[in-house]
């Protein structure tokens, strides 16, 4: 599965698209026009699991610094129309999980979108398998 590259649209589909490490690795993209490129304090994910008919999908933050922020997650499809959000606040190292579902059907019937707001920047974060 692979996450298209078009910011805070995230189109699940084969193949797999693999984050290295704790499959937080990957850095987030920001979304907001800003002179100076922007590194984020955090690498963040959508990460998704097929368990048998059903698929899990967790919205996870890992924080390289202490940050506090607000997140969206979006999940779509096959009648599915799913939002989650509000404030997260994560400690240097921590791994925080910013929404989950469970959903049946394949992985490639749903959009995943998860944005992550903090200093006011949005990120926009990637799908992973």
């Amino acid at each position: 599965m692979t996450a298209s590259i078009a910011p805070k649209t995230r189109r699940i589909l084969l193949p797999a698209m693999i984050l290295a490490g704790a499959g937080l690795a990957a850095a987030c993209n920001s979304t907001t026009a800003s002179p100076v490129s922007t590194t984020a304090p955090f690498a963040c994910d959508i990460a998704v699991e097929e368990d048998g008919r059903m698929v899990n999908f967790q919205g996870r933050v890992q924080a390289s610094e202490a940050i506090s922020g607000s997140y969206n997650l979006h999940l779509s499809g096959r009648g599915t129309n799913i939002r989650q959000g509000g404030p997260f606040s994560a400690r240097a190292g921590e791994i925080v999980t910013l929404g989950q579902s469970r959903l049946s059907g394949a992985p490639e019937s749903f959009d995943a979108e998860l944005s992550i707001t903090v200093d006011g920047t949005e990120f926009s974060c990637p799908v992973s398998i």
